[in-house]
């Protein structure tokens, strides 16, 4: 029998203690010095995965990621000087390769000398805690964001309104040459759209209209022009491949920040000289045969990580550091699902990099009464 925190227990005392261990919901594993398993009670099959028979005798390092396998030495250092450790939320990995966050407990194993022969640990699988935990945090973080934004939208009203006069006048000036003018219209289409913005955030715009026709080459161009000179500063190669005629009934604000998202995206992957093909055809979706466009933007940038890949539509997520919120690719997704779309990726980082992002459109698209568009 492996060695017990509580040598002294009379002898009557084991097969209550060993009831006890096997009937705890959290796993209960012993070790020794060198790491090897002990002891191992019916809530660490549970856990892990891993029968007693197959695992006792073999070095806890099996449980413990690849990268976090130096927590072990820390362990087995404390252990060794007496020390407990309480409440220590890591990582483990089940007998099938499946991560999960734990929470463990670690107490040194004493013989009837007082010598310390090994390490009883008590583990808890936090991994649905700690996906609540997040959820909440996001909640609370996009609440703060729409506060935020709902201040900020408040505090540009005036200056906006000031903007848009300037170049309603300017507009009006005699001898305005026509490239100037196709500057100002082009500025008065964008500060539309900014406006339009504000007034959904506060809240005053319930965007239950009906929706018009695009013509989407259209909505590419204008906002394809907004990233020009950008473009050109780094070099880009734009490829178009774009259906003639192509049109569809939906809203111009929330196609063009869909867009606007992907293109910035792809823009920020991209090296100098770099590519990005954007292409958009008539398409239906399967099994309901509903007629839609199929939007893709792609690129020959630096590509995503796999581990990335798995948080790519989270709020707040982003790989930009400083330069991303982390909502764009959220609110493309929100957006699309709002209005039974949907959006595909695939990437890969090894040569020949790159990122695909498409977007399923569906025609007609309703406007969700009562909420804000």
């Amino acid at each position: 029998m492996p060695p017990s925190p509580l040598p002294s227990a009379p002898p009557n005392s084991w097969n209550i203690l060993a009831a006890i261990v096997d009937s705890s919901d959290d796993a209960i594993i012993s070790k020794d010095l060198k790491g090897n398993i002990t002891s191992w009670n019916i809530s660490a099959e549970r856990v892990f995965g891993y029968r007693a028979d197959e695992i006792i005798g073999k070095s806890i390092m099996l449980l413990i990621p690849p990268e976090l396998q130096h927590d072990e030495v820390m362990i087995l250092s404390k252990i060794r000087a007496g020390e407990r450790i309480d409440h220590f939320q890591t990582v483990r990995m089940k007998k099938n390769g499946e991560r999960m966050d734990v929470s463990l407990t670690i107490s040194p194993v004493k013989d009837e000398s007082g010598t310390i022969v090994g390490a009883a640990k008590i583990l808890r699988d936090i991994t649905r805690q700690k996906k609540l935990e997040s959820i909440v945090h996001t909640s609370e973080r996009l609440a703060s964001v729409g506060r935020l934004a709902a201040t900020v939208a408040h505090e540009i009203n005036n200056p906006l309104e000031a903007v848009t006069n300037y170049v309603y006048l300017a507009k009006q000036q005699p001898d305005v040459p026509p490239k100037i003018k196709q500057y100002l219209d082009a500025a008065d289409s964008a500060l539309a759209r900014v406006s339009h913005i504000a007034q959904q955030t506060l809240g005053f715009y319930r965007e239950n209209f009906h929706p018009t026709e695009l013509v989407i080459s259209d909505v590419i161009a204008d906002v394809l022009a907004i990233y020009e000179r950008k473009f050109k500063y780094k070099q880009l190669n734009i490829d178009r491949r774009i259906d003639s005629g192509l049109t569809i009934s939906g809203f111009e604000g929330e196609m063009k920040q869909m867009i606007s998202n992907l293109v910035t995206n792809a823009f920020d992957a991209c090296r100098d000289g770099g590519r990005i093909i954007i292409a958009a055809r008539s398409t239906r979706r399967f099994p309901s045969n509903r007629h839609g466009i199929c939007l893709t933007v792609a690129d020959n940038g630096v590509g995503i990580s796999d581990q990335d890949k798995l948080n790519l539509f989270t709020p707040f997520f982003t790989t930009k550091e400083n330069l991303g919120t982390g909502l764009g690719l959220w609110i493309t997704k929100e957006l699309l699902e709002n209005r039974e779309g949907r959006v595909r990726f695939r990437s890969r980082t090894s040569s020949p990099s790159g990122t695909v992002m498409s977007l399923y459109i569906p025609e007609a698209l309703q406007a969700n009464e009562g909420t804000i568009g």
